[in-house]
């Protein structure tokens, strides 16, 4: 069965739409897209992040970023402090508060992602396999183009 890429570019418009509309997926998060984007980064790392680091990450201005974390820590969700090794430098961290909030959306990622698995045949649950593994090959490689050129070409 051939399928065209503007086939699937719509299926996965759909899967991310019908996910983002669940009631469990953001309803009590009280955080914009790009906060939850910074704490994401922050999650990722294995050390503290400074600020201009965070920019890069999430490709914003410095100032941006510094606003940005700054009311992530008023909220309770990050922590800010000197480098030690930098005094203009502010360095930053997941807070306990930031962590728990990404764990109960893991929580419910995972709950919805095994609703739909186990309601999917063994022959479906291995098509998505053998899917996610040539997505997965294909975004991994490291000679892959920035598509963030593409998408200013297209535009």
């Amino acid at each position: 069965m051939a399928t065209t890429e503007a086939e699937l570019a719509g299926l996965v418009a759909r899967m991310r739409a019908t996910t983002a509309r669940s009631p469990d997926a953001w309803g009590d998060v009280d955080l914009t897209f790009t906060q939850l984007r910074a704490l994401f980064v922050l999650a990722a790392a294995q050390h503290s992040v400074r600020v201009s680091d965070l920019a890069k990450s999430l490709h914003m201005s410095l100032a941006s970023a510094s606003a940005l974390s700054d009311r992530l820590v008023r909220l309770g969700y990050i922590g800010r402090r000197e480098d030690p090794s930098d005094r203009r430098a502010v360095l930053l961290e997941l807070a306990a508060k930031g962590t728990r909030l990404l764990s109960r959306l893991e929580r419910r990622s995972n709950a919805q992602l095994g609703y739909a698995l186990h309601r999917m045949t063994r022959h479906e649950r291995e098509a998505l396999a053998t899917s996610l593994r040539a997505f997965l090959r294909v975004l991994s490689s490291e000679a892959r183009p920035s598509t963030r050129a593409a998408i200013r070409r297209s535009a």
